[in-house]
């Protein structure tokens, strides 16, 4: 009798052993809880994203409920495509390494799932990073200058921004080629977060969106053409045009430094910002004899800019000497395609 039950306590032993070594199905909701957000490392490229709330939420309610299964992994196996970091308090508290479309790691075992594959294209998208930036040149390639709060203006004021394989939509959403990127416009650049360490730095751009045109910067192109084609003998034999841009408080220094080089591609003389007394003062202006031999000197003042009726009020000044210079009391109004310009108190001398 004894040995019935040894025997039968024996079964009961050996069935719970082999039910404690059956492979049992795994949850992501079921095994990690608590954490604050989570942090998504790119096993490929090297970079690491921390994902706000409401990012790590999404990552959370696409993945927990999974239903994986313990698998035969090959503990050798190192290499990953994401680690996904549950963090907490600025600490991790759990990993589940993402091997392939349908293989995690988590606490150094592999687990399959057989119903659904896990998104890898979602995952890279979380690992992209995106900052919006002016474009202060498209001649040679595509530079820009970062917006000042974001990361990568800490990194570099300028970025040079490859485009091989960059998708580019217009401000409706649609494809456009990079020719339909102007200097001046707002963009927002997506990329794998790799910044190139040199001057400018140097990133590739996956995407970039065209946020809208500096209508302002083109204003001013418009108001300073005028004035430069008006009375054109004032032009003769110059070679630099010198802009006195120091009243106007309505331009950025990066909104100035985009107008100069526009002036630049235009005219295809030195641009400088600059007044008259440091143009006497570097030689350039003859004071005694009140003549810039080799420019003109462009004064703009009492600016102001009205951008919901998208006006521009103004008074501008050509000067090349005492007994050569133009100006006016001025408006300019964007119609939708072009700046209009009309002019009161005009004066020659």
């Amino acid at each position: 009798m004894n040995r019935k039950i040894y025997f039968y306590v024996f079964i009961l032993l050996f069935s719970g052993i082999l039910a404690g070594c059956a492979k049992k199905n795994f949850f992501v909701g079921d095994m990690i809880s608590g954490f604050t957000n989570i942090e998504v490392r790119d096993g490929t490229a090297g970079t690491m994203v921390s994902l706000d709330k409401e990012q790590s939420e999404e990552l959370y309610n696409y993945i927990k409920k999974m239903e994986f299964r313990k698998d035969k992994g090959n503990g050798e196996v190192t290499g990953w495509r994401y680690a996904l970091d549950f963090m907490a308090d600025g600490k991790v508290i759990d990993t589940i390494m993402i091997q392939d479309e349908s293989t995690i790691k988590y606490r150094d075992y592999f687990y399959k799932t057989d119903d659904l594959t896990i998104d890898l294209d979602y995952m890279a998208s979380l690992c992209q990073y995106v900052f919006k930036a002016v474009v202060i040149d498209n001649n040679k390639g595509l530079l820009v200058k970062p917006d000042v709060d974001s990361n990568e203006f800490r990194s570099s004021d300028k970025i040079s921004v490859g485009t091989n394989s960059t998708i580019i939509y217009d401000e409706d959403k649609k494809k456009v080629d990079l020719s339909e990127i102007q200097i001046g416009d707002s963009i927002k650049i997506t990329y794998n977060g790799l910044i190139l360490e040199s001057y400018p730095a140097q990133i590739a751009a996956d995407y970039i969106n065209i946020l809208e045109s500096n209508l302002l910067i083109d204003g001013y192109i418009t108001i300073i053409d005028d004035i430069y084609k008006d009375d054109s003998g004032l032009n003769s034999d110059i070679n630099m045009i010198a802009l006195n841009l120091y009243e106007t408080k309505i331009l950025s220094e990066a909104d100035k430094e985009i107008l100069l080089i526009k002036l630049f591609d235009m005219y295809g003389l030195e641009v400088k910002e600059s007044t008259f007394d440091q143009l006497v003062k570097e030689g350039l202006i003859n004071k005694d004899e009140l003549y810039f031999p080799k420019g003109i000197l462009i004064n703009i003042s009492n600016s102001e800019y009205n951008e919901d009726k998208k006006t521009l009020k103004f008074d501008i000044e050509k000067w090349r000497s005492g007994l050569g210079a133009i100006g006016y009391k001025g408006k300019a109004k964007y119609d939708g395609e072009k700046w209009i310009i009309t002019k009161e108190n005009m004066w020659i001398s």
